[in-house]
């Protein structure tokens, strides 16, 4: 039995080889394990969310591009997506929450392809899963349309690239619009729909333009730099403004916020129109045309020629001004006063001046235009003739007792009459004044007197009263009120009789 034992004890050389290949087989499986599941717990990968769905036309829609890391440290990534051009319409691309945030290649649309490009990286290493950008789609036509990514890389942060695996495709299918449901009828009435308040605000009134350069618009001026003011009433947020030569231009120069003033500088000869037009909440109103007339050039230059005769002259002139027109001539002799002419003064082109001294002298002309320009010509000429002498000019003989003595001497009898006169008058008038004052002031002492007389008398009657027995409250208010009418009334006598006294003074 022991030795049975000791043989069963003791494996067989089959039993020993047997186990040492189970050992190797497991250390072998245990290895090509670890190798696997380490790849495995490594490998990063694109994918769409979601991969599949069915959108109407028109309807729009949106899948998600993700990159999960898987455990590796991705931060980089690039890729090109394809999508179906017939059946799909990319509309737009969205990076908001993407873990890439520096970018080499912005995320793009190429419509005409069908592509979209990518190319960027995070300064930190992607943990778990995330959308890297988010395409919204619409649908375009029926069928079954795809997006898929059609090249991709991923690098963790040793550069080498995470990438396994096939790269990602979304199934999706385009059918036609759907007809909204029509809703049941319903057997209660339908809500009232409170009116909405409409507010119209009316748009601004027409501006009122001024200029201080050119304040009537019917004058010519001659002044080429134009200044327009106006004011901006409450509520207007912007405006337009136009300088031309048409009645009917337009404002066209848009100021927001609103300027007061307008300066046009080196404007040249000719009609022009200044147009302004405000704006409100309400919209453009009604515009304003100023019209202004510019002419800075004098008339043309012309020539005067003049040919005395008997104490007369006749200076012959003419010009023209092709712009705003001839206003008058201003016509002078020597350096004497001159005198203005109107145009439809002159007979045949020419004028008569009269009244005028023997010999030589010289004619001016000054040809002014409507907006004050002026342009002058000279002419000599020779006046014969002998002016008649002066009878004012002649000396007066006098004699000592001549008609100026005695209308002389009538004037100081009258004069002297006069003064008598009033120094009598005066006279009266103070005598007559020193008894109307002796007159007042009597009266003035007789009033004092009697008032003085009649308030004792009725100071004695209210004495006479307040010590009569039983007397009532109302006696005795009476007392007191009569009391005070007296002190009143002697107040106000002394006061107009000192008043009659200053006057009389």
């Amino acid at each position: 039995m022991s030795e049975c034992t000791h043989q069963d004890a003791i494996p067989s050389s089959d039993t020993r080889r047997n186990g040492f290949f189970g050992t190797q087989t497991v250390f072998v499986a245990w290895v090509l394990l670890y190798v696997l599941s380490s790849s495995v717990a490594h490998a990063a990968s694109y994918t769409f969310s979601p991969n599949s769905g069915s959108h109407g036309i028109g309807e729009s829609f949106t899948v998600r591009v993700m990159v999960d890391a898987a455990g590796a440290a991705v931060n980089t990534g690039d890729g090109t997506i394809t999508y179906d051009t017939a059946k799909l319409t990319a509309v737009s691309i969205s990076k908001d929450g993407s873990p890439f945030n520096l970018w080499v290649t912005e995320p793009s649309i190429n419509a005409s392809a069908g592509t979209i490009s990518f190319a960027g990286g995070g300064t930190a290493a992607i943990s778990g899963s995330k959308a890297v950008m988010t395409i919204t789609f619409k649908g375009k036509a029926e069928g079954d349309a795809s997006v898929k990514m059609s090249k991709g890389t991923l690098l963790a942060g040793a550069g080498q690239n995470a990438l396994t695996g096939a790269l990602p495709a979304a199934a999706l299918t385009i059918t036609a619009a759907a007809a909204k449901p029509t809703p049941p009828p319903s057997s209660e009435p339908p809500p009232t729909k409170k009116p909405e308040r409409v507010v119209n605000i009316p748009t601004p009134e027409a501006p009122v333009v001024k200029s201080a350069t050119h304040p009537d618009q019917s004058v010519w001026y001659k002044e080429r730099t134009a200044k327009f003011t106006w004011d901006i009433p409450y509520g207007v947020t912007s405006l337009k403004v136009g300088f031309d030569e048409k009645q009917e231009g337009e404002a066209t120069e848009i100021h927001e916020p609103p300027i007061s003033d307008f300066t046009k500088s080196d404007i040249v000869d000719g009609v022009y129109h200044f147009h302004i037009q405000y704006m409100n909440r309400g919209g453009w109103g009604s515009s304003t045309t100023y019209k202004i007339s510019i002419d800075g050039t004098p008339p043309e230059e012309f020539s005067a020629s003049a040919t005395g005769g008997d104490l007369t002259a006749q200076v012959r002139f003419e010009t023209r001004d092709t712009l705003s027109g001839i206003a008058l001539y201003r016509i002078g002799v020597d350096d004497g006063r001159t005198r203005d002419v109107q145009p439809n003064e002159l007979v045949s082109g020419g004028y008569t001046i009269t009244n005028m001294d023997p010999g030589d002298h010289t004619i001016t002309v000054v040809a002014v235009d409507q907006a004050g320009n002026e342009r002058e010509a000279k002419a000599p000429v020779t006046v014969t003739g002998t002016k008649p002498v002066d009878p004012t000019t002649q000396p007066i003989e006098t004699s000592g007792f001549g008609p100026i003595y005695w209308v002389s001497l009538l004037f100081m009898a009258a004069l002297a009459i006069v003064i008598t006169m009033l120094i009598k008058e005066r006279r009266a008038f103070h005598e007559e004044k020193d008894h109307i004052k002796r007159e007042a002031m009597e009266a003035g002492d007789k009033l004092i007197n009697i008032f003085g007389v009649l308030r004792d008398e009725i100071e004695e009657k209210v004495l006479e009263l307040s010590h009569k027995p039983n007397m009532t409250d109302n006696e005795r208010n009476i007392l007191e009120a009569l009391k005070d009418a007296l002190d009143i009334s002697e107040e106000l006598i002394d006061k107009e009789i000192e008043d009659v006294r200053k006057l009389l003074k």
